[in-house]
């Protein structure tokens, strides 16, 4: 096996494609891709790397005529070509378990697992009866705790809270490792014990400290914040704050835990009922599984299921893998090591910035290594992306930070030598101001008047509101922007009117809603099928009633209507389900690559790209720690408290918790976090490739003080180092200014400019399938157009028409549906309109009661179904249309249905045979 250390712009790709490539044409199996599996963390990844290794094969196929072969095999058996997500690997390798883990051949996992928890939580709710105690019990008072804190009242916000956390891949680790039972650890009898001995630790610590006079309200923590004086006048309280108050501290976190986690039971039967119920598996359950099956069998086994077998492995961001991940990969790579065969490793973990998704960069940090110690580890140490000031500057400041905050060992490959090959030196600015808002327009601006273009910009921030603030302040100056808030598929006006529309139909009393519904002047329509087709047919209305109004919005109304798709498939054709889950959704469309407008996005997504020039405001925001939820284990053993406290909790880590039971959870969460803000700061620095803009607040006079002294002293922030580091000046500088017409470019292919729309068609519309198609098909298979089909759609048009105004409509319906040509949609609405206008008594639109095709059941209890029957003041017309030849049965056909109507009481004041094509009219 082979580790590779890349840092940013070491050509990670192109190693990655060059081993791809030396696996493949190294062997004699001209098909050997069918057994090297390529994997990364991204859809977008996938089809760089695939791209990358089919254009280096390409190139080497012009010479090489074992690459020529390879690469033709390759592209007529493409779906071999395993380059892949790592998740869509193993949903492939579960779905081939199918049978063993009980699930039918057909589930679906299921990405949103925030839709699943609100449900299942939602159906808790919705169960509860006067029988159900314990949760009303655990409800009201989870809600009573709430209020005592000042937190959010939105039970549901507050039970999803909950429910997230129970099911987080973090708690399921932590709960394997340390051997717990959640129905066991969380069941009412336990928990009862376990608020038992809280509340003891809490009253006798209470009536300990009361006679030195400290109290606290009911439901408050008592703190020594300002009682130096006191602790250093009285011993005795002292010893009693040093020796007890850990354990009281401990036992009054628990004791305010232990509401949410009395729901941990019936959430899980919940959860699970609701899973088989809708033949759907969540992502982290389905990982979970699969490790089970893995673990528990040999690699040949696993293959076997597959149908083929992986001979090589690359895995590329390996910084990015989950422990689950590489607990289901690590019997594959055992195996392949066994037999000798060539592995990659690639990832960088100074890069590692997913941990809020589970990532682990230790993994690549130790335990690679360890399960494999023979492995060749390799650091890339040029940089082939940024220019030699930019390198520079990176080298020396990521170095000197990683020694004042402890990081040496993850970041001891920091440095890196330019290869950019950039006749320019490149450029780096820090700037240290409270307009952080106007130095980013103003380094627009600069950058611009140095020949940048727009598209060349990227603005990057550490969150989406600093983001919008920063998308606001240009697009008033001018600036084209492209920021998440504009790539929302919520920014769009149609969807958004669309979401009004639905709001107001499943609530009236929505106020807001139901004006702006009016406002828009749409009706709602009826005897939709489903979800989508009543939100397609809102669509429809909208478009007609307000022309052009959707024009450009094709990709964001597309995006709604697939996720609603995507969405009713799982849950149904719950409306005020899906408006729910809408309200919680962040859905965006993908942004166009060679858009000429300054880009504004998160450093998150930023990871992996690169941008000419980048400008990193209000970087003061990323601090080296905040309070944050964690599971964590309470060990009692030792520490004084009662055995049943022992456990796993989920902790709100702060800073008192260096005073608590969960001491070393809260220094691990330091560090980790530590990490994790470095991470961000390095990933952010290293996407320029020409200048380099960083912006932040200016630091506090404390610190000014301490780095003009040169006492030095601890940062809370990243930029407060930043600060020391530009030697306390409020603007500094790297390099020289870049000269971007000096800036060679890349050309990009001409496209041509088209009209994107969204097409709706109603049901009655769509194509159905056809008994008729040898009327349509001439024995030489060329379509041809029968007179008895043609009839048969007049007669259907003629059928749909209340008054001439109808005709346009009801032929359009039909053209839609391919029933009639353009050429033949225009001769008929001609024809229609004038027969329609000859007989206007027969078509008086609204007003007057007309039966079409109504069926009428006779003496013989047949049905018989007249084409139209018109109910005046001086009796009733019934009219039959026919467009073939005139026959004598019609006559006798219309003088049934006279008798039949007769009958029926109704006075008959005429009957005709109508022979529309020739506008005859046979009275009877």
């Amino acid at each position: 096996m082979k580790i590779l250390k890349a840092s940013a712009g070491s050509g990670k790709t192109y190693n990655l494609s060059k081993t791809y490539l030396d696996l493949l044409l190294g062997s004699p199996d001209p098909r050997r891709y069918r057994h090297i599996l390529a994997v990364t963390f991204t859809n977008k990844a996938t089809a760089e790397m695939k791209s990358r290794i089919l254009s280096d094969l390409r190139s080497r196929s012009a010479s090489d005529p074992v690459a020529k072969e390879v690469l033709l095999n390759l592209l007529h058996d493409y779906g071999s070509f395993a380059v892949s997500t790592i998740d869509r690997f193993f949903q492939q390798a579960l779905k081939a378990f199918s049978r063993e883990i009980g699930q039918f051949a057909d589930y679906q996992i299921e990405l949103d697992r925030k839709s699943l928890i609100r449900e299942a939580m939602d159906r808790i709710l919705d169960s509860l009866t006067e029988d159900k105690e314990d949760i009303i019990r655990w409800i009201n008072a989870n809600v009573s705790e709430r209020l005592e804190q000042g937190e959010k009242l939105r039970i549901e916000d507050s039970l999803y809270d909950i429910g997230f956390l129970l099911k987080s891949e973090e708690h399921r680790e932590l709960a394997e490792r340390c051997g717990v039972d959640d129905l066991e650890a969380f069941g009412k009898e336990r928990l009862a014990e376990v608020r038992k001995a809280c509340a003891g630790i809490i009253r006798d610590f209470r009536d300990a400290v009361a006679p030195f006079g400290i109290t606290a309200a009911p439901g408050e923590k008592i703190s020594f914040d300002g009682r130096k004086r006191l602790l250093k006048s009285c011993p005795e309280l002292a010893e009693i704050k040093e020796e007890r108050y850990p354990a009281y501290q401990t036992a009054f976190v628990i004791d305010r835990l232990i509401f949410s986690l009395g729901l941990a039971g019936e959430f899980y039967r919940e959860f699970d009922a609701l899973l088989k119920e809708k033949n759907v598996m969540s992502l982290d359950e389905s990982n979970t599984i699969l490790r089970d099956i893995i673990n528990g069998s040999d690699a040949p086994f696993v293959y076997e299921k597959l149908g083929v077998r992986y001979e090589n492995f690359l895995l590329d961001e390996f910084q990015d893998t989950s422990n689950i991940q590489w607990e289901n990969f690590l019997p594959l790579l055992r195996e392949s090591e066994s037999k000798g065969g060539r592995n990659l490793v690639v990832g960088d973990v100074k890069q590692s910035i997913y941990r809020f998704r589970n990532s682990d960069w230790r993994l690549l940090g130790s335990r690679v290594t360890e399960e494999f110690p023979d492995a060749v580890v390799e650091t890339l140490k040029y940089n082939w992306r940024s220019c030699r000031a930019v390198v520079a500057f990176n080298n020396r400041f990521f170095r000197e930070a990683a020694s004042v905050f402890g990081l040496g060992d993850i970041y001891s490959d920091v440095e890196q030598i330019p290869q950019g090959g950039d006749s320019q030196q490149g450029f780096v600015r820090i700037s240290f101001t409270d307009g952080q808002l106007e130095a980013v327009y103003e380094s627009v601006r600069e950058g611009t008047a140095a020949g940048a273009e727009p598209g060349d910009i990227a603005v990057l921030v550490r969150g989406r509101q600093q983001g919008s603030e920063i998308a606001s302040y240009l697009i008033d100056r001018g600036v084209p922007v492209i920021s998440d808030d504009s790539l929302s598929v919520k920014s769009s006006l149609t969807v958004r009117r669309l979401v009004a529309l639905m709001t107001a139909y499943d609530s009236p009393d929505d106020a807001v809603s139901c004006y702006l519904a009016e406002s828009l002047n749409v009706g709602f329509p009826d005897g939709c099928h489903s979800l989508v087709d009543f939100c397609e047919d809102l669509l429809r209305s909208l478009t007609a009633s307000a022309p052009g109004t959707s024009g450009g919005e094709t990709l964001f109304i597309q995006a709604f209507m697939d996720e609603l798709l995507k969405w009713t498939s799982v849950y149904g054709n719950n409306l005020r389900g899906w408006l729910r889950h809408w309200e919680d959704t962040e859905l965006q469309i993908s942004s166009p690559d060679d858009a000429s407008a300054v880009r504004i996005m998160t450093i998150h997504k930023a990871k992996g790209l690169e941008f000419p020039y980048v400008i990193f405001p209000f970087a003061d925001k990323v601090n080296l720690f905040r309070p944050e939820v964690r599971w964590c284990r309470l060990d009692a053993a030792g520490s004084g408290l009662p055995d049943v406290l022992g456990g796993i909790y989920p902790v709100k880590l702060q800073k008192g918790s260096e005073e608590d039971g969960f001491a070393e959870a809260y220094r691990e969460e330091r560090r980790m976090q530590l990490v994790d803000n470095m991470n961000i700061f390095y990933v952010a620095l290293t996407r320029a490739v020409k200048s380099l803009h960083i912006i932040a607040a200016p630091p506090s006079k404390t610190l000014r003080k301490r780095v003009a002294d040169g006492t030095g002293g601890e940062y809370s922030r990243i930029s407060d180092f930043l600060f020391a580091f530009a030697g306390g000046n409020d603007e500094c500088s790297f390099g020289e200014a870049y000269d971007f017409t000096r800036m060679e470019r890349r050309r990009t292919s001409e496209t041509e400019d088209f009209e994107a729309s969204y097409p709706s068609i109603g049901i009655a519309g769509r194509l159905a399938p056809s008994t008729e198609a040898l009327e349509f098909f001439g024995d030489d298979g060329e379509p041809v157009v029968s007179p008895r089909i043609n009839g048969i759609v007049l007669h259907e048009i003629l059928s749909a028409v209340s008054s001439r105004d109808d005709v346009d409509a009801a032929v359009n319906a039909a053209s839609a549906a391919g029933k009639l040509s353009p050429e033949a949609s225009v001769t008929a609405a001609g024809l229609l309109k004038a027969r329609v206008s000859a007989h206007p008594d027969w078509f008086p639109g609204e007003g007057v009661r007309v039966c079409v095709e109504r069926a009428i059941i006779g003496p013989d209890g047949r049905e018989r179904r007249p084409d139209r029957v018109v109910f005046t003041p001086d009796g009733v017309v019934i009219v039959d249309f026919k467009f073939g030849k005139e026959l004598p049965g019609h006559v006798s056909q219309v003088r049934e249905y006279a008798s039949l109507y007769a009958g029926l009481g109704c006075k008959v004041k005429a009957g005709v045979v109508w022979y529309v094509m020739e506008d005859k009219c046979v009275f009877i």
